[in-house]
């Protein structure tokens, strides 16, 4: 018998592997069914070391039908909940009853074994540590110590653990002021959700799902290790009240494949993704043209992809340098970051490793480049973190140093994987890949809003191509943003996106800077003014938008460039073809003037819920216009206009902070205002536009957003003259 029992073990062990890979789970349920207790045990042994968790796992809760009380099959299915999909809650009851009798010598092929083995220690461990429960997860990780041999190969993990588990005590007593929230269920699924790309106005996100397609046709591709779908791309954009929209999976996905988002360019036309088809994952690329994305390329440079793995990239924002991860001979130990700086032909230059002040012996992963091109976040596994991996900051110096990495502290992470950090242009709201008590299903996307500006010395161009008829803008649309006081003179060229024709550039403060906006290869100029950026170590946004008349260009106007010495008003000859607005603070400092013998107009306007824009077409704001026109025209040399704007205290995603909401809503109305009267060269020099007052006022928020009586009244825009 127990030579029959031997051969058995082996047999099974040699063609255990080809085996399971021919296994399907209706095959491995009907073995549940039909199989002895002795044969199950070891074929659910068989299956563990060959890493089919999931099919193990069956296996496992039939066993504890046998003998709910086992601590040696409660130890395979607490390990197996974990290997699988990570379900330390749930796994955590089973670890518990499985470490009351454990013992060292443990036999897993054996049928009559019902101990657990000293590795359940450990287990039990990992489970209190992730669920946040230190003490606990010290006192079995320093039992295992006890227990174990001291040649077990977890000992060096184990160590490293209790130093995390000091670092997490630490964090955990003095947190920092930062709200974390899950994303929800319109992103996050109950299965795994990660890689979160957000745009810079934080209008998109793109992230990697492992969820099943609609039509169910992805079942076949599932992975029979773990259960698990392919990774997929989808982006999410914010709904008119700052929810997110459901999310919509990118064209080129293929259901029998893994891509995964790495970055996303600022114009949002190119991203990077990763695709593993050798064994050795590495970057690939899709470009956004003719409205949608197209079939992704290899980023074809050695110097990039080598035969090791580059699972992850980040493009800066100007464009100039791309930070990846790799685990190249050569590093410091384990997955190490580099830097590859754009060269003038467009290639890119030798990787130059970040050095030990970032890699460490252990693993560094996930780059992200703030946009002032000197803040790095990233993402480590060694004795700093609180457990698995934490999101750290560093910044560059002068002379390419790296300051010494900061833990970013608890709640942002937490004692499970925190990864993938990224943050919309102003730092003041993050997303973070988690793996965090509490979570939709295994790892999960979430929100961090930070209470303070983590950004200075920074300023930053945003604006928006417009067209008078809201039609499509050409493609080829640039801006071409000029240093002219820079010690090295610098240019970049950039493009607003596809989607709403917003763009972004990164600028040096206390210098001066030429914008020259073109379309058509850069041979039609369409608008050009200076500007010299505030010397302040604040961060602050210069906004600049512009409106084309596409009509007019579609039938072949030209532009005429004419010079001025004004540098308040645009550089171009305002003729139909293309006729560019001012931009809305470019006006000419006139003194206002109060009179008594002229009425002065008012209008008001109330907002929806995140509302900020009205038609300046119809209704009172015509009427308040065509009064201040008919008083110009009867005589009034100079009027005044102020500006009051209140946002409610009903909280607002789309627009960061209710404050800038308010403030967006002041600027949009003296737009408005300033365009009104820029059509007739009479009166537009006769007009001061002043914003005045923009406040968050009304009644606390108490979580009742749909009562629109309440809040209303605090969602206005109002404009006084004088």
């Amino acid at each position: 018998m127990v030579i029959r029992y031997l051969f058995l073990i082996m047999a099974t062990l040699a063609f255990g592997q080809a085996f399971s890979q021919e296994l399907t789970e209706k095959d491995i349920r009907n073995m549940v069914e039909k199989e002895s207790e002795q044969k199950l045990v070891v074929q659910c042994s068989v299956l563990t070391q060959e890493g089919f968790s999931y099919y193990a796992e069956i296996i496992a809760d039939k066993l504890l039908a046998f003998q709910p009380n086992s601590a040696n099959y409660n130890y395979r299915k607490g390990f197996l909940m974990l290997d699988s999909h990570t379900d330390f809650e749930g796994a955590m009851p089973y670890l518990k009853l499985a470490a009351k009798d454990v013992k060292k010598n443990f036999d897993v092929y054996s049928p009559k074994e019902k101990s657990a083995p000293t590795d359940a220690y450990y287990y039990l461990a990992r489970c209190y540590h992730l669920n946040e429960q230190i003490p606990e997860a010290v006192e079995y990780y320093n039992k295992f110590i006890t227990a174990s041999d001291q040649g077990s190969e977890l000992i060096p993990t184990v160590k490293l653990k209790l130093q995390q588990c000091e670092v997490a005590y630490r964090e955990m007593s003095n947190p920092k002021d930062a709200l974390v929230e899950n994303v929800g269920k319109v992103i996050n699924s109950e299965r795994p959700e990660f890689n979160p790309v957000v745009s810079l106005d934080g209008s998109a996100l793109y992230f990697t799902s492992k969820r099943a397609w609609e039509d169910n046709s992805t079942d076949k591709c599932r992975d029979k290790r773990f259960n698990q779908y392919t990774e997929d791309i989808y982006v999410s954009y914010v709904h008119f009240d700052g929810s997110w929209i459901d999310p919509f999976r990118l064209d080129f996905c293929d259901g029998a494949r893994n891509e995964a988002i790495m970055a996303v360019s600022a114009d949002e036309r190119r991203i990077y993704v990763f695709q593993d088809t050798a064994g050795n994952g590495d970057i690939y690329y899709s470009d956004f043209t003719t409205n949608r994305f197209q079939e992704i390329q290899f980023l074809n440079d050695k110097r990039i992809n080598t035969d090791n793995w580059e699972p992850h990239c980040y493009l800066t924002t100007d464009g100039q340098n791309l930070y990846f991860t790799s685990d190249r001979p050569g590093g410091f130990g384990g997955r190490d970051i580099y830097r590859v700086v754009r060269l003038p032909d467009g290639s890119w230059s030798e990787p130059i490793n970040l050095g030990p002040s970032v890699n460490t012996p252990y693993d560094e992963d996930a780059p992200f480049v703030a946009i002032d091109n000197k803040t790095l976040y990233y993402s480590s596994n060694g004795p700093l973190s609180m457990g698995d991996f934490d999101v750290f900051v560093t910044r560059r110096d002068e002379n390419n140093n790296w300051s010494a990495p900061i833990n970013m502290g608890y709640p942002l992470n937490s004692t499970g994987d925190d990864i993938y950090y990224t943050t919309t242009v102003d730092g003041l709201r993050g997303f973070l890949t988690s793996l965090r008590k509490g979570g939709e299903g295994e790892k999960d996307i979430y929100e961090i809003k930070n209470s303070t500006q983590t950004l200075n010395n920074v300023a930053v161009l945003k604006g928006q191509i417009k067209t008078v008829d809201n039609q499509p803008i050409p493609e080829d649309v640039a801006i071409t943003v000029n240093c002219i006081s820079c010690k090295d003179k610098n240019s970049r060229t950039v493009f607003p996106r596809l989607r709403d024709e917003v763009y972004f550039s990164q600028m040096e403060p206390c210098e001066e800077y030429e914008l020259v906006y073109t379309f058509d290869g850069g041979k039609r100029e369409i608008y050009r003014e200076k500007l010299k950026t505030g010397c302040d170590d604040k961060y602050y946004e210069i906004f600049r938008d512009i409106t084309l008349d596409i009509k007019s260009i579609n039938n072949g106007g030209n532009t005429v460039v004419a010079d001025s010495k004004d540098p308040t008003k645009p550089i171009i000859d305002p003729i139909k073809p293309i006729k560019p607005i001012k931009p809305i603070d470019a006006v000419t400092n006139i003194d206002p003037i109060t009179k008594t013998d002229w009425s002065n107009p008012r209008y008001k306007h109330y907002f929806e819920y995140n509302g900020n824009k009205i038609n300046p077409k119809k209704g009172d704001f015509k009427r308040f216009v065509k009064e201040i026109e008919k008083q110009m025209k009867e005589g009034r040399k100079v009027i005044a206009i102020n500006v009051y704007s209140s946002a409610s205290t009903v909280p607002t995603k789309t627009y960061e902070t209710n404050e800038k909401l308010s403030a967006l809503r002041a600027e949009n109305i003296k737009y408005d205002i300033m365009t009104y009267f820029q059509s007739n060269t009479r009166f537009n020099e006769k007009i001061v536009v002043t914003i005045k007052g923009s406040t968050v006022s009304g009644p606390a928020y108490q979580k009742d957003a749909q009562n629109r009586k309440k809040y209303r009244a605090y969602q206005y825009v109002e404009v006084i003259t004088e």
